[in-house]
C-alpha cells in the first residue's frame, strides 16, 4: 500500500559493513512519523583519464578493494562549450566513505600508466544523501509517495562497531522498505510537531555556569500541538510538593535529565526550537551528561529518531547540532536575518516582535530563588517556562520557517541545511541536478590553496555601475528598477559556464560582452544556468498568478513564501559565479554579467536624458514630444533627468511648473518603463517601482527617500535610507531617535531649519544633563556590546570589559557569555574605554556623563552626514544660545582677517538664503529643487 509523507531529513546507514541503506525521515498526512529505507543505491564518482580507458579501469579494479566496478561513460566536462562528449570512467565503490579514501590515490595511477595529459576526478565530495536526492529528483520538504512493505527497523539501524542496535529507542511510527518512489505535488504542510525547550543552570556566585560543576536544575518545554493535554511543562531537579499539573518534580538532576529525554522522544518532535540553544542549551546538556556519566550516573540521552544521542560539533565559532530525523531550529539567527533590531536578547526581541515581556531572575539571586519555597521559587518556574514559550512563539507567530521550507522545496536541499544558512549548497543542488540531466560532470569544491588564489583574482571582478548623484533635496523622483537584473542578463545573453568559448569554437557568430570573452548563441547550445533561471522565473510568475487567484489564507501564505524563495535563488547564481569556494568559478562569466549591467544603465540614462528628455502630460496620458503635436495651455511639460543610478535602479527627477500628483508621476513612470523595456532583449525589463516625493541624495550609495509605493488599496508611504543606517548596535538610542526625526523633518515636512533646531535642542538637553533627574535621557544614552568570550581571552581592552571588571569587583558577579553588557561613558580623563560604566551605578551615584563624547561621537556625526548637503556643519549644531537663524551658524564664529570665507561658501549661503521667503508670516522654502 502506498504511503505519502513529507521529507524532513535524510541520511544513510551501513549494514553489516557491506552495503549502505538510505534513510528518509518524514511525517505523513495522517500525522505518523515515517522512516523509509532505500537499499541498493551505490556511491560513485567520475575520473577523466588518458590512454586506454579499459586498461585504466582494470588497473583500478585490481588496485583498490574499495572499488565495486568501473564503467566507461561519455560526459561533457564542467566548463566551456563542447561539441562532443569526453570518454570518462564512472567509479563505483562499496561504501560512501571509500570515495574520499581513494580519489587522490587513483590520480597517482597516471604515473603507473605513464599517461599523458592531466587526470581529473569529478563529484568526489557530494554527500551520499545528497547524491541520492539529486539522482532521484527529491529534496527537503518534498512530498513523496512510496511503494513498499513494513519492516523491522532492527535490520537497518546500527550504531557501533560492536554491532549493537538502538531499535529500543527508534522513534518513528512507521518503517518502510521502499520498492519505488513518486514525487507528489502537494502545497500543504504535513501536521508537524514543534517542541521548544530551555534549561536553567545554577551558576557559581551568579557568574557563568560551567557544565563540569553547575547543575541543570530546571528544564521547560513548550509544545505545538499539545503533549498529553499540556501546552507547556516544567521539570524540576528536586522534590517539591503541591505543584501545578504542568510542573513535574524529580528526586535529583539525573532523574530529571532522563525524564527530559523520555518526554522528548515520546512527543517525537519534527522541529526542535530554542533561543540560542545551538550555542548554549544543547552543548550544555551534552557536556553535563558527559560529566554526570563520568561520575557513574546512568543517563540515556537519546534525541534522534534512530535512537542516536544528543551531541554537537564546533566549526570555528559556529556550533552545529544534529538530531537524526528532526530539524534543529535556533530562533536567534533566524530573527537576526529577518529583522534589523538594536538588540537581539530574548527580552528585546520578544518585546519588539511579540509585544510580550520576558520575565527575569537576577543571576546573582538565582540560587536564592531556587532554594526558596514561596513566591521567588514560583517566579523562577514562570521565568523558565516563559523562555520556552517565547522561542516557540517567535518561530510560529512570525512564520519564520515559511521561507526556509520553500527554499528547501525549490532547491532540493534538506531543511536543516537551508536553516543553517546553506545558500551555496542550494545553488549547487540545482546545478548538480541539471548538469546530471545534460550528461555534464561537476568539479569538487576547491581546496584552501585554490580558494586563496581565487580571492586574489577577485580584484579583477568589476561590479555594477553607480552614477554620480545630483546632490541635494529633490522633489518628484521616479524609481525604476530592473527586474532581476543579473539573472535576466544571463538569460538574455546565454551567459553560462557551459556556453563560454574555451576550446571548441562554434560556427558563425558568438555573443561578446563589453568585458570580453565569447559565449555561444542559445540556438547553438542553451546554457544550463540560463535554463535553470528561466525555469525559476517561470515558476515565480506562475506562483504569483496563483496568489492573485486564491482566497485561501494558508495557500496564499505558502505561495508567497514560494515566490520569495524563487526570487532568492534567482539572484544567487551571479554571486556564485564569482565565489572563491564555489565548485564552478569563472571570472569571465562574472565580468560578462556586470559589464552588460553597466552598459545597460548607461544606455538607460542616455535614452531618458537625450532621446526622451521631456514628456507632455495630457488627458491622463504621458506623451513624447514628437507624439504631442501642437501644445495647449492645459498641457504639462515635465523635464526628465536621471538624478542617480546604482546597478539595477534608476532615479529619474521629474521637474515641472507646479506640483505633480502621484498619479501623474506614475503615468510617466509606466511610460518610461515601456519605452526602455522595448529596447531590451527578452526577458529583461525595466519596472516602475515607486515614487520618492522627496529624495535626499548625498553621495554614491548614500541617500534617503520619502517613498510612495503603489498597492491595491492605494499608495503606501515609508522612509527608505541607504548608507546612513538609522539603527546601529554601536549607537545609543538617542542617536537613532534623533536621526529618524531629522529625516522625517527634512523629507516629509521639507523643513531643514526645523530639523536643525531639533538637533540643537537635543544637544542642549545632553549638555545640561543631570544624572539624578534625567534618568530617561541617561537610558537613551546607554550603549551595549556582547560578551563573546571570557574576559581574559580578549586581546584588546573594550568598554564592556571595563564594566564587567567593575561589576566583578563590586558584586563578584561575572555576566554569562553571550550577554549584552550595557554601559555609558562617564566624564573624566583618559581613553573612553576606561571610562565605561554600568548605567545603574551612574544613576545611583550621580556620576557625570561625558556629554562631549555623546554629542561629538554619537549624535552629531550621522546627523551631519544628512545636513551637510545644505551647508550645515557640526560646529553649528553644537550651538551658542544667541544664534538666531538657520544660516547664521557660521556668522557667530569669530573669523580672523586671514580666514575670510571663500566665495564658494558665500555663494552657497546666499543661494540658500534666497530660497527662504515669507509665507503667512513664517519662513518657508520657495522650492525644494533649489537645494
Amino acid at each position: 500500500m502506498p504511503m505519502d509523507f513529507q521529507i524532513l531529513d535524510a541520511d544513510y546507514e551501513v549494514i553489516n559493513d557491506s552495503s549502505p541503506v538510505i534513510r528518509l525521515f518524514g511525517r505523513g498526512e495522517d500525522g505518523k512519523s515515517v522512516c523509509c529505507f532505500v537499499p541498493d543505491f551505490e556511491p560513485y564518482f567520475y575520473l577523466k583519464a588518458s590512454g586506454d580507458l579499459n586498461a585504466v579501469a582494470r588497473l583500478i579494479e585490481d588496485t583498490f578493494t574499495q572499488v565495486k566496478k568501473v564503467d566507461v561513460v561519455e560526459k561533457f566536462e564542467p566548463i566551456g562549450y563542447q561539441k562532443t562528449k569526453t570518454k570518462m570512467l564512472r567509479v563505483t565503490t562499496h561504501l560512501p566513505r571509500e570515495v574520499p579514501e581513494i580519489r587522490d590515490e587513483i590520480l597517482k595511477l597516471q604515473e603507473v600508466m605513464r599517461a599523458e595529459g592531466k587526470w581529473e576526478v569529478y563529484e568526489t565530495d557530494i554527500l551520499f544523501r545528497n547524491r541520492f536526492l539529486i539522482d532521484r529528483d527529491l529534496g527537503g520538504m518534498v512530498w513523496v509517495s512510496t511503494e513498499g512493505e513494513t519492516v523491522d527497523p532492527a535490520k537497518y539501524i546500527r550504531t557501533s562497531s560492536s554491532g549493537s542496535f538502538r531499535c529500543e529507542k527508534f522513534a518513528c511510527d512507521a518503517s518502510i522498505l521502499a520498492s519505488g518512489f513518486n514525487k507528489v505535488e502537494n502545497l500543504t504542510l504535513a501536521p508537524l510537531k514543534y517542541l521548544s525547550f530551555d534549561i536553567e543552570c545554577l551558576p557559581l556566585d551568579g557568574g557563568m555556569p560551567s557544565p563540569e560543576v553547575s547543575p541543570v536544575v530546571m528544564i521547560s518545554f513548550s509544545f505545538e500541538p499539545e503533549y498529553k493535554g499540556h501546552k507547556t511543562l516544567v521539570l524540576l531537579a528536586k522534590p517539591v510538593k503541591d505543584l501545578n499539573s504542568d510542573v513535574w518534580s524529580y528526586k535529583d538532576e539525573t532523574e530529571m535529565l532522563n525524564q527530559f529525554f523520555e518526554i522528548f522522544c515520546d512527543y517525537d518532535p519534527d522541529i526542535v526550537i530554542g533561543y540560542n540553544h545551538q550555542d548554549f542549551d544543547i552543548p550544555y546538556i551534552t557536556d553535563r551528561v558527559k560529566t554526570l556519566t563520568a561520575k557513574g550516573e546512568v543517563i540515556n540521552p537519546v534525541v534522534g529518531r534512530d535512537g542516536s544521542k544528543i551531541g554537537y560539533r564546533k566549526f570555528g565559532l559556529i556550533t552545529r547540532t544534529e538530531m537524526k530525523g528532526r530539524v534543529v531550529v535556533d530562533a536567534l539567527p533566524l530573527v537576526r536575518r529577518a529583522f534589523s533590531l538594536k538588540q537581539y536578547t530574548l527580552r528585546a526581541v520578544s518585546k519588539e516582535l511579540l509585544n510580550r515581556e520576558k520575565l527575569d531572575v537576577p543571576p546573582l539571586e538565582m540560587e536564592e530563588y531556587w532554594l526558596d519555597t514561596g513566591e521567588k521559587f514560583k517566579k523562577f518556574v514562570d521565568y523558565s517556562r516563559r523562555d520556552a514559550e517565547l522561542a516557540l512563539e517567535l518561530i510560529l507567530h512570525l512564520k519564520l520557517l515559511d521561507k526556509y521550507i520553500a527554499l528547501a522545496q525549490v532547491s532540493g536541499s534538506l531543511l536543516q541545511e537551508v536553516v543553517d544558512g546553506g545558500q551555496t549548497s542550494m545553488v549547487e543542488m540545482l546545478l548538480l541536478k541539471e548538469f546530471g540531466l545534460r550528461d555534464r560532470v561537476l568539479l569538487p569544491k576547491p581546496d584552501d590553496g585554490v580558494s586563496a588564489e581565487r580571492y586574489e583574482m577577485s580584484s579583477d571582478l568589476k561590479g555594477g555601475e553607480v552614477l554620480e548623484p545630483q546632490k541635494g533635496l529633490l522633489e518628484n523622483v521616479l524609481i525604476l528598477d530592473y527586474k532581476s537584473l543579473y539573472p535576466t542578463i544571463m538569460m538574455a545573453h546565454n551567459l553560462c559556464y557551459t556556453t563560454v568559448v574555451t576550446g571548441d569554437r562554434p560556427q558563425g557568430m558568438t555573443i561578446r560582452p563589453p568585458s570580453g570573452g565569447d559565449f555561444v548563441l542559445p540556438e547553438v547550445y542553451k546554457g544550463i544556468v540560463p535554463s535553470i533561471l528561466e525555469d525559476l522565473l517561470n515558476k515565480r510568475t506562475q506562483t504569483k498568478k496563483r496568489m492573485r487567484g486564491t482566497s485561501d489564507e494558508n495557500e496564499y501564505r505558502v505561495l508567497d513564501a514560494t515566490q520569495l524563495a524563487l526570487k532568492i535563488l534567482l539572484n544567487s547564481f551571479y554571486g556564485y559565479s564569482g565565489y572563491a569556494r564555489a565548485r564552478l568559478y569563472s571570472l569571465t562569466l562574472a565580468n560578462a554579467v556586470t559589464s552588460f549591467g553597466r552598459s545597460n544603465i548607461l544606455n538607460t540614462r542616455e535614452i531618458i536624458n537625450s532621446t526622451i528628455g521631456k514628456v507632455i502630460l495630457r488627458n491622463k496620458t504621458a506623451l513624447l514630444l514628437d507624439e504631442a503635436g501642437e501644445l495647449s495651455p492645459q498641457d504639462r511639460i515635465v523635464e526628465l533627468s536621471v538624478a542617480y543610478g546604482d546597478t539595477d535602479s534608476v532615479f529619474v527627477h521629474c521637474k515641472s511648473r507646479g506640483d505633480l500628483s502621484l498619479e501623474e508621476i506614475s503615468l510617466i513612470g509606466n511610460r518610461l518603463s515601456n519605452i526602455v523595456s522595448a529596447s531590451l532583449p527578452d526577458p529583461m525589463e525595466l519596472e516602475f517601482e515607486s515614487i520618492a516625493k522627496r529624495a535626499l541624495l548625498i553621495a554614491k550609495k548614500r541617500y534617503a527617500l520619502w517613498l510612495f509605493e503603489p498597492r491595491n488599496s492605494g499608495w503606501e508611504d515609508k522612509i527608505k535610507v541607504k548608507g546612513m543606517e538609522t539603527v546601529r548596535r554601536d549607537w545609543c538610542e538617542l542617536t537613532s531617535v534623533t536621526l529618524n526625526k531629522v529625516l522625517e523633518l527634512v523629507l516629509i515636512e521639507g523643513n531643514v531649519e526645523q530639523a536643525v533646531n531639533y538637533v540643537r535642542e537635543v544637544v542642549s538637553k545632553v549638555r545640561n544633563l543631570d544624572p539624578a533627574k534625567d534618568s530617561d535621557i541617561i537610558e537613551s544614552l546607554v550603549l551595549t556590546r556582547t560578551l563573546t568570550r571570557k574576559t581574559e581571552s580578549y586581546k584588546n581592552k573594550q568598554p564592556h570589559l571595563t564594566v564587567v571588571e567593575n561589576l566583578k569587583k563590586r558584586t563578584g558577579v561575572v555576566p554569562s557569555i553571550g550577554t549584552r553588557i550595557p554601559f555609558v561613558i562617564i566624564a573624566g580623563k583618559g581613553l573612553f574605554v576606561d571610562r565605561a560604566e554600568d548605567p545603574d551605578y551612574v544613576r545611583e551615584n550621580n556620576i557625570p556623563i561625558d556629554v562631549d563624547y555623546y554629542i561629538k561621537k554619537q549624535i552629531l556625526p550621522p546627523v551631519e552626514r544628512i545636513l551637510e548637503v545644505f551647508g550645515v556643519k557640526m560646529s553649528s549644531l553644537d550651538f551658542d544660545s544667541k544664534q538666531k537663524g538657520l544660516f547664521d551658524f557660521e556668522a557667530k564664529k569669530p573669523v580672523r582677517e586671514q580666514e575670510k570665507p571663500s566665495s564658494e561658501k558665500e555663494s552657497k549661503v546666499k543661494a540658500q538664503e534666497q530660497n527662504l521667503c515669507k509665507e503667512n508670516g513664517h519662513a518657508a522654502q520657495s522650492s525644494l529643487f533649489d537645494f
